[in-house]
């Protein structure tokens, strides 16, 4: 395996990554305060339909930018799985693939909205969305990650101040995640991590494909 090939495609992938999550975080958002166009806890039936049947046009922006920011992360935990290979090919392969397994979700969930947005463009708003299970879909995506990042930075090398930085961050994010099902205002404040985590990983990337 070509690996400098495989860091050089991680680092633009983290750095796509983390302009998508800017795009999402700060400039696709609903007008209405207080709105979330893709809602991450249960709540009124009214509140997780009136961006889809008000604002398909920009759900569908907003969704466009998140399935690249799918694609892109994906392609980041090929870089991660790079890195920690040799060190510990079974925590390699466990991180791996649940990363594979939190894109598989992360799709599944955008597919809804998208069909959803498409729906009501197409003059057929949407009265019964398929809750919980959507809930459920993101329920499973956000522990997929929290097992990739878990893995990933168990394995992850700590020779100096960046490796020991990133172990650090990959391992906090999994134990906020958890603490976030017990206290729910935590929730929202997941995707901070990758407004850090990913410069942090292109950073990284830039250094092996340089070294390789």
């Amino acid at each position: 395996m070509n690996r400098k090939v495989v860091y050089q495609a991680s680092m633009l992938a983290a750095i796509v990554a983390f302009v998508c999550a800017l795009l999402l975080g700060f400039v696709f958002r609903a007008p209405d305060p207080g709105l979330s166009l893709q809602p991450v806890q249960p709540g009124p039936l009214a509140d997780f339909l009136k961006p889809i049947n008000d604002y398909p046009d920009l759900m569908l922006r907003a969704f466009a930018s998140d399935s690249l920011f799918v694609i892109s992360y994906l392609m980041v935990f090929v870089g991660l799985h790079a890195t920690v290979a040799e060190r510990a090919r079974t925590l390699a392969a466990v991180g791996l693939g649940a990363g594979i397994l939190t894109a598989i979700f992360d799709a599944t969930e955008n597919a809804y909205f998208v069909t959803y947005a498409l729906s009501t463009l197409n003059g057929a708003p949407v009265t019964q969305p398929e809750l919980p299970a959507i809930y459920v879909i993101a329920n499973l995506k956000w522990m997929a990650a929290f097992i990739t990042l878990a893995a990933f930075g168990l394995a992850w090398p700590r020779n100096d101040g960046l490796g020991r930085l990133m172990t650090a961050l990959m391992l906090i994010f999994p134990l906020f995640g958890v603490l976030s099902v017990a206290v729910q205002g935590l929730v929202p404040f997941r995707g901070l991590f990758f407004f850090v985590g990913m410069p942090l990983f292109a950073w990284h990337f830039y250094r092996q494909a340089r070294a390789g």
